[in-house]
This record gives C-alpha cells, sequence and structure tokens, in this order.
C-alpha cells in the first residue's frame, strides 16, 4: 500500500491514509474480512504461491467499482480516491478514442471487428505456415535418403556383377522408387539441393516467428480495446464523471452518445 501511494501507521491497529484524505482509515472499520488478524492470515496461505500479474494496458485501466471492494464501514477515504482513479481513466479513455479518431461508437465497433478479423487471419497464417513447414521437412528428408539410394544405383555402373549387385542392394532401389514417388506426389519433380531447402525451412519458420508476434501484439490490442468499451459504457453512463470533464469534452461524449 506503500508502494501505490497510501500513508501506513502501525499502532493498536493498523491504519491507512489515501493522498489527499484527511484522516486515517482503521482496517478494523472495514468490516471483519479487512480485519488485520484476517488478512495476515490470507497473506501467510498465499505466500509461497507466485502470480504472475495480468497483462493491463498502459493505454487504459478499468474503472474501479468501489461495492466491489468495499461493503460495509468507513469507505469515504477509498471511495473519494476511487473517485480520483476513475476520473483519470475517464481522461485516458477518451483521449485513447479521440487519438485514434474513434469517436464515434461505430466507427469503434468497426475498429474491434477489423482487429478481430486481423487476429482470425494472422492464426489462419500460422496453421498454413505450419501445415508448409510440416511438409517441407518431410520433403527435406525424403530428398536426404533419395540422394543415398541414388549413390547406391549409380554405384552399380562401377560393379564387377550388376546384376548380383542389384540383388544384394534390392532394399535401396525399392526405396529409390518409393521415395522417388511420394516427392512427385508432394509436387516435387526435381530434387532440390540441401542447400535450397534448409533455406525453406529458415524462411517459413522466421515468417512463423513473424506471425506469431504479429498476432500477441493484437491480441494485447483486443484487451486494451476491451477495457476501452467497458469504460466508455461507464463513462457515457457515469454523471459523477461527466460532471468532472471539462466542457468540450463533454459535449463531444454527448454527440457520441446521441449517434
Amino acid at each position: 500500500m506503500q508502494l501505490a501511494g497510501y500513508e501506513v501507521r502501525q499502532g493498536k491497529h493498523l491504519s491507512f491514509r489515501a493522498p489527499e484524505q484527511k484522516d486515517f482509515t482503521y482496517m478494523k472499520s472495514l468490516g471483519s474480512y479487512y480485519s488485520e488478524e484476517n488478512v495476515r492470515i490470507r497473506l501467510a496461505k498465499n505466500r509461497s504461491k507466485v502470480k504472475t500479474p495480468k497483462h493491463l494496458s498502459k493505454d487504459a485501466r478499468l474503472y474501479i467499482n468501489i461495492s466491489t471492494y468495499v461493503t460495509t464501514g468507513n469507505r469515504e477515504g477509498f471511495e473519494r480516491w476511487a473517485k480520483l482513479n476513475n476520473l483519470k481513466e475517464a481522461a485516458r479513455t477518451f483521449n485513447y478514442l479521440s487519438e485514434n479518431n474513434l469517436l464515434n461508437y461505430e466507427d469503434f465497433q468497426q475498429h474491434v471487428s477489423d482487429i478481430e478479423a486481423s487476429v482470425k487471419a494472422a492464426d489462419q497464417r500460422i496453421t498454413q505456415i505450419n501445415s508448409e513447414l510440416s511438409t517441407q521437412k518431410v520433403i527435406q528428408k525424403h530428398c536426404d535418403s533419395y540422394r543415398l539410394c541414388r549413390k547406391v544405383i549409380e554405384d552399380c555402373k562401377s560393379a564387377k556383377n550388376p546384376k548380383s549387385y542389384r540383388t544384394k542392394h534390392q532394399a535401396e532401389y525399392q526405396l529409390h522408387d518409393s521415395l522417388k514417388k511420394e516427392l512427385q506426389d508432394l509436387g516435387v519433380t526435381k530434387i532440390p539441393s540441401s542447400n535450397k531447402i534448409q533455406k525453406r525451412i529458415e524462411n517459413l519458420e522466421s515468417e512463423q516467428a513473424a506471425t506469431v508476434r504479429e498476432k500477441q501484439e493484437l491480441q494485447k490490442k483486443q484487451k486494451t480495446l476491451d477495457i476501452i468499451r467497458q469504460n466508455f459504457t461507464a463513462l457515457l453512463d457515469a454523471p459523477e464523471i461527466n460532471s468532472d470533464l471539462l466542457p468540450a469534452k463533454r459535449e463531444s461524449v454527448a454527440v457520441t452518445r446521441d449517434k
């Protein structure tokens, strides 16, 4: 709480004071769930657990629903802090919508749809690349085996007894014919060099990694837009927030709502 800007006082009862709050709030006044004893019990229970915080966009955060956090006791200080926080998020949300030309809700919805379509396209491309990679690796394996069989067949020309040689290497002859047919089925009529196949694989792996990163960035943007959408609705329906916005912003929000 100190890192969050609260002043903490340890006396007979633990108390704290939010920025710009006049009096300290005693934990016992927030109800039994927030008593110092119960808080310490929960801390001890969770001390060994490592929790990874969820991604929270720097562009937007959800408004705080006061009733979710404090249901009994003295909540004046918390309410003041929450309202200040929500006012900041309202301004931040408005700025995001304004900077991205999304004040019209229809434009915002279209933007959300475009991002969803981009995520779907990236996902489809990843699936396609995975399939192409799998095929190229099969081709690479078949070509390596085919070259070994081909070398055995070509050595037959210098064998003293070609007939005996072919009988001895019958398995390689059969595998050669089988691999040739399988490669033709895969669209390979001319055996590419090992370097050429490896280069194709590396290019596909590079594109795969780039597309995965692109999808992850799009998904982060989706999360931001989901927060913006929730704040957008709260912004329109919260009179205490609208009353604190600048006149020009209130007028823009009103126009957007009418649209």
